[in-house]
């Protein structure tokens, strides 16, 4: 004999709100899931960028107690990040005190249209730039204080954030390897001026008029105008 229809009913709306129970706990198993991952992210974010705040630090605490000289290899790609821009215009404040006070400062930078915003904002603050297309320049960054410490970055993989971590070596030696490494490159590398000039000319034939020019490398068309009088001269 088969079970009335009320019992049928019964059974199928138990299997009904056991399936329901089912799925939810599978959707909120995932979510929980998704929130860990997202939870685990923000902390690892977190973390990457404690890592450059503290290089960013050790450099900007390097050129205010440096005495004699800071040398040193700079990747000089333009800050896209909040924490990116600060330390860049903490970096130049602090290059603009140790020229005050009479501290050498040199920097190679890697030749690229996006690169020249740091750089020129590095040499209004008393460096001498120069560039060199040297490959491993690229990625590369040290900084070399009064040849007694070196601090050295560590490539990241993001675009927005270059740089993922650093390291404060004191050591004569090493200073003295990586200054040897830096004559060599700076010997043959090209100053800022020439290269400004040589990116103005280009994008000169190219039809861009100094305005234009200006915003493109951001840098004042007063600096894209004085180049493009003294190609006119020659």
């Amino acid at each position: 004999m088969e079970p009335p229809a009320s019992v049928m009913l019964l059974l199928a709306s138990v299997e009904l709100a056991l399936l329901v129970i089912s799925v939810a706990l599978l959707v909120l198993s995932r979510r929980e899931h998704s929130g860990r991952e997202a939870l685990l992210e923000a902390i690892l974010r977190a973390t990457r960028e404690l890592t450059r705040y503290e290089y960013f630090s050790s450099v900007i605490d390097g050129i205010l107690s440096s005495r004699r000289s800071i040398s040193g290899i700079v990747t000089g790609r333009r800050p896209v990040t909040t924490v990116g821009r600060e330390a860049v215009a903490r970096i130049v404040e602090a290059l603009r005190k140790a020229s005050s006070r009479g501290v050498s400062i040199r920097y190679i930078v890697y030749p690229s249209p996006d690169r020249l915003t740091v750089a020129y904002a590095y040499k209004r603050a008393g460096a001498l730039i120069r560039f060199h297309p040297y490959a491993g320049l690229a990625d590369s960054r040290y900084t070399i204080i009064d040849g007694e410490s070196v601090i050295i970055g560590i490539a990241g993989k993001e675009k927005e954030h270059p740089t993922r971590m650093g390291y404060v070596i004191r050591s004569r030696s090493l200073a003295q390897i990586l200054e040897r490494h830096f004559e060599d490159l700076w010997s043959e590398a090209e100053d800022f001026d020439s290269y400004l000039a040589r990116l103005v000319r280009e994008y000169s034939r190219g039809g861009a008029g100094p305005a234009e020019i200006a915003r493109h490398l951001e840098v004042p068309v007063e600096e894209v105008e004085k180049h493009i009088g003294e190609e006119a001269r020659h």
